[in-house]
């Protein structure tokens, strides 16, 4: 079973835009006439309703994260579900930019384990299981690296590899792992989807298993 059709089996869809779980659920932030990002982010609260007990990607100067947000229980963590949030940011133009969270519940609140992490629409991420590396799933991310001299915005570019372990001293997940491809993949001019990862993964597990 794909994370996907794990997280369609444990998720309650429920009316406008709310998602809703045992534990929590999803609203989204608000957007102008045009479709672009307004200026509340999207949150994820405790319970399955009220907003009191929230966590919202943090906005920036030119970013507010809150639309097609998604929570996605991947694992567990000393018993709690081990969510991965995320909504993405929309200037109207060509580009996109998502913030990604990992978030468990601690005392009613959502506590964020994850660094910064934030990808292109130009990007890939996976979760994978790997008991011989980490007892806990890991995030691994990719996106692409843009030479502006020599590539236009979509066409095929290098990509830079990231990967997050669980620390169980910090408690907190932590970048375990970087770097940028030597291949060119396909970006959005010649395929619908980003595909690195996967052709990735064997370099990617050998670098993660050395001293």
């Amino acid at each position: 079973m794909n994370l996907r059709s794990f997280s369609l089996a444990v998720v309650i869809l429920c009316f406008g835009a709310l998602i809703c779980h045992a534990q929590f659920h999803v609203l989204a932030g608000d957007e102008d006439e045009d479709g672009c990002s307004g200026k509340k982010p999207a949150r994820i609260c405790t319970g399955s309703s009220g907003e009191e007990h929230c966590y919202a990607p943090p906005s920036e100067m030119l970013y507010t994260f809150g639309l097609e947000p998604e929570a996605l229980p991947i694992g567990e963590l000393n018993g709690q579900p081990l969510i991965l949030f995320f909504a993405t940011f929309s200037g109207c133009g060509s580009g996109t930019l998502t913030d990604y969270s990992l978030l468990v519940i601690r005392n009613g609140e959502f506590v964020k384990l994850s660094p910064k992490i934030q990808l292109t629409n130009q990007s890939e991420y996976k979760i994978w299981q790997l008991p011989g590396i980490s007892p806990q799933p890991i995030l691994v991310t990719a996106d692409f690296l843009w030479d502006f001299k020599t590539e236009t915005h979509f066409s095929q570019h290098r990509y830079r590899i990231h990967t997050y372990l669980y620390d169980p001293k910090s408690g907190q997940y932590q970048e375990k792992l970087h770097f940028d491809t030597t291949k060119k993949y396909p970006g959005l001019d010649d395929a619908q989807e980003i595909h690195v990862l996967e052709s990735e993964k064997s370099t990617i597990t050998t670098k993660l298993q050395l001293p």
